[in-house]
Parts: structure tokens; sequence; C-alpha cells
């Protein structure tokens, strides 16, 4: 028993030695003094490893700014471990430092194990898709071993964006490590260090063209939570309008509450250009606002749009007048009024009557520009050189506040009868005469003789009627002498 016994201590005993001889030789004896910053006087360096920087991809190597919930990806993390250094104070030399880090006295040349930790976020690949880039003396420097971990396939589950890893080597003496690292390319409302979605206004639209005075438009815009990883909350759209647009039914304001990354909404205003309105373009600025959702920072947008107004053009033909009946080689005299009964300038106003066997004196009357609620008008001297039915047709061209040539068209037709010329008689050999006219009468015309007459029956008249009135006279004085005597 006793034996026993002393063979097992004597094989702890061996055991023992030979970790200590193997500790001896696997930490290199100029790094033996150096301390990390938890005390740990074993551990080569200073300092724990830690990512001095990252980058997200896919399968192809292109770079990824926004990594949804179960989407596959690459993360490749550049590490920096300060316990793996070379002291150029040692009396060893740079070279041999180096070496002595990357091939220890066991031969087996420095590896890293990496295991993904953080699994309730992100799902850790296989075996075959954790790799580390290759460890070289040139990557050895006074402040650490210089390396990358990457990590192929692994897949965001969503919630924190937190991807933590443990490191070791195949070195033991250098201890387990964990680094953790925020993914800011993870989508979600509660991650640390994740990009805030900036509000964008893609699109303000009134449909084009202009708006007629009056009349009511509907104004849609188009907002974006771009460029993030979290959205963003509270968000709202307002309109700020000039004293000639109104709102037709609703608000100037609309709530859209929160956005996810990368979504987007519409909102429509309806809108009423005043009837009052000069012609001209008018300023609309739509506002977004909203807040972070991950740490209620104020987001902001802004976009003008410029709505162009123009009166309703009432521009008419109020009345005209046209020759119903010519004679052949008769002048006939034609007008035309015209009244401007909208709010802006009718420019450029001319007038011109044109059709078969019919000409005009003026031709193409330019009658020039028209104000608001004034009226004009143009007249013609017309010619024909056909008899029969004639159809005409007047034109009016002028130009609205735009520039548009407009026209305005109203037919007539007027009957034109051929010259008289007398009888058909001819004479020997074919030629036609003319017929002999009855020579006018002489002496005092019958209508001379009517006249006289009844002024001579008129004198008879009143001749009767004065001796009539004087024998009355002369009779009442008698009787008045007559009633003097019998008294």
């Amino acid at each position: 028993m006793k034996n026993q016994t002393k063979k097992v201590l004597q094989k702890t005993g061996v055991i023992l030695a030979m970790v200590m001889l193997f500790t001896m030789l696997a930490v290199p004896a100029w790094a033996t003094s150096e301390s990390n910053s938890g005390g740990d006087t074993t551990v080569p360096g200073v300092g724990a490893p830690y990512v001095s920087a990252y980058t997200v991809t896919d399968a192809a190597g292109n770079e990824l700014q926004r990594i949804e919930e179960g989407q596959k990806c690459r993360i490749i993390i550049a590490v920096v471990d300060p316990r793996i250094k070379v002291d150029t104070s040692s009396s060893v030399s740079v070279e041999n430092q180096k070496e002595a880090w990357l091939t220890p006295s066991g031969g087996t040349p420095l590896a890293a194990n990496v295991k993904v930790t953080s699994t309730a976020s992100f799902a850790s690949p296989s075996l075959g898709d954790i790799s580390t880039t290759t460890f070289t003396a040139d990557k050895i420097t006074s402040n650490g071993l210089e390396y990358a971990i990457i990590l192929n396939d692994i897949t965001y589950l969503g919630g924190d964006n937190k991807l933590s890893l443990d490191l070791s080597y195949n070195n033991y003496a250098l201890q387990l490590s964990t680094i953790t690292q925020p993914i800011s390319q993870c989508v979600g409302s509660s991650t640390e260090g994740a990009k805030a979605s900036a509000l964008v206004v893609t699109s303000a639209s009134y449909g084009g063209g202009s708006i007629n005075a009056g009349s009511d438009f509907a104004l849609t815009v188009d907002v974006l939570a771009s460029g993030g990883t979290v959205g963003a909350e509270n968000v709202a759209v307002n309109l700020a309008l000039p004293e000639q647009i109104t709102v037709a039914s609703g608000s100037t304001n609309i709530f859209v509450g929160n956005m996810k990354p990368g979504a987007s909404t519409q909102v429509t205003f309806q809108l009423n250009a005043s009837a009052v309105a000069n012609g001209g373009s008018y300023n609309i600025t739509v506002n977004v606002s909203g807040n972070s959702a991950s740490d209620s920072a104020a987001l902001t947008a802004q976009m003008p749009v410029t709505v162009p107004i123009v009166q309703p053009e009432r521009f008419e033909i109020s009345r005209t007048d046209f020759p119903e009946y010519l004679s052949m080689g008769e002048e006939g005299y034609a007008s035309v009024s015209f009244v401007n009964k909208g709010k802006g300038i009718i420019y450029n106003v001319s007038a011109e009557i044109t059709g078969d066997g019919i000409t005009t004196t003026e031709g193409n009357q330019f009658i020039g520009n028209i104000a608001a609620g004034t009226e004009s008008s143009a007249d013609f001297t017309i010619q024909t050189a056909n008899a029969g039915t004639l159809n005409g047709l007047l034109t009016v061209t002028y130009e609205d506040e735009k520039g548009n040539a407009k026209t305005l068209t109203k037919e007539f037709s007027m009957t034109v009868e051929e010259m008289q010329m007398g009888g058909d008689d001819t004479m020997g050999g074919g030629m036609d005469t003319m017929v002999p006219m009855e020579p006018e009468p002489t002496g005092v015309p019958v209508w001379v003789w009517i006249v006289v007459g009844v002024g001579v029956v008129a004198a008879v008249v009143v001749v009767l009627v004065v001796l009539k009135k004087k024998k009355a006279k002369r009779r009442a004085a008698q009787l008045m002498e007559d009633d003097d005597e019998d008294i």
C-alpha cells in the first residue's frame, strides 16, 4: 500500500514538474515581467483584446448599410491584442520576440479560437465559417498583434445588436477574453450605437400644370425614413401656405406617427386657390418633423413647392353684325365686339373675315391687348365677287397670360344678288339692246295739284267757321237789346 502511494506521488510530481517546465517554455522569458490591467502577471502584454474597426458585407463582398431581422451577412472585425507585442527595450531582438510569439517552443503556430456567445441576437455560423487572417510577423508591433476575425453567414436574429465573442489562443498562457461590439447596421428600435434614420421628403406634387383661381386641388407628399437602422417617432407633416392658398378640407398638419427604418408614407392635403388671387406663382413649404426612436433626437425635413395660379379665361365675342343681303359690286359693312370678363389681360388680339368670294378692305386687323373687364371692337368693309349664298368665317386670334395662342371663330352667311341690267329683247344680228326708257312727263306734277286742292278746301273751311262765329255774336247782341226795351 505504501509503495502504491509512493508511486502515485512520484507520478504527480513528475506531471507538476512537466507543467511548470512547459509554462516556462511557452511564455517568452522577456515577457514574464509584464502584467495586464487585470493584474495577471502570467499574461504577456498589457490590456485585453479590443475591436479597432469592423465592416458588414453581403456574400459577394458588397458593403451593407442595414441588416434586417433574419438577414444573413458577413461581419469582419479588426482586432488588436495588446498582450501579443514586442518590447523594444528588451535585450532580445524584435525578430526573435516575434518568432517566439508566432511559433512557441511547442512548435505549433499561434492560432486563435473564436466563439459567438451573443446567440440571442446572432445565430452562430458553423465552425467552417469562422476564421481569422494569418498571423504574421509584420502584424506584431509594440501596440500588439493586429488581425481580423471573419464571420461568414452569420444571421441577425433581431433585438439587441451587440455581437459578443469569446477569444482564446492555442497558447494557453493567453487567457480567454471576451470582446463585444455593437453592430450599428442592425435594424431595431433598441440597439446600441445604431444609426438614426433621416426624414426625407422624396416628392411633393399637386398634379402639375396651372391651377385655376377659385378651384380645389390636392397636394400629395411622400416621406421616407432613410439611411438608418432605427426608425422615427411622432412624425408629422405640416404646410406653410401663402394667403392666396387655403385648406379646402382637413388641416395644414397631418400626424403620421412612427416610421420604421426604410419605411415611406404618403399624405394628401386638400387645398383651394383663392378666386381673387392674381395670376402668378405661389410657394408652399412642406415641413416634416419627428424624433429618433433611439435617443429622441429631433428629425426635420423641408421641401418648397411652387404652384402657378391663373385666372380662368373669360374672353368671348360679345356681338356681331353682318350684312344679310348685298348686290354684286355693292360694299357691305360688318362689325364685331369682344369682351374680357376675366381678371387677366388678353394679349395680341386680331380679327379677320374670310370666305369664298368674300374679301375685306381691312384684311387681318390687329386690335392689341384687352384689359380685364373691358371691351373692344373691329369694323370691316366687305366686297363680294360671286352671286348667291356666300359663307364667311370670322376668326379672332389672341394669346392668354401664359403666352398660349388661342382662337375664337364665328360663321355667317349672306345672299348676294346679281345687278339688274334691263330687258332681254334682241335686235337683228344677235346683239342685245337696251329697252328705251319712257320719257319723264313734263309740266306740274300731279302731287302739286293735290296739295293746292287740299289748301283751298282748308281755306274755305276756315272762312265759313269765322263767318259763323260773327253771325252768332250779332244775334246775341240783338237779343240783349230786345231785353232792354222790354224792361
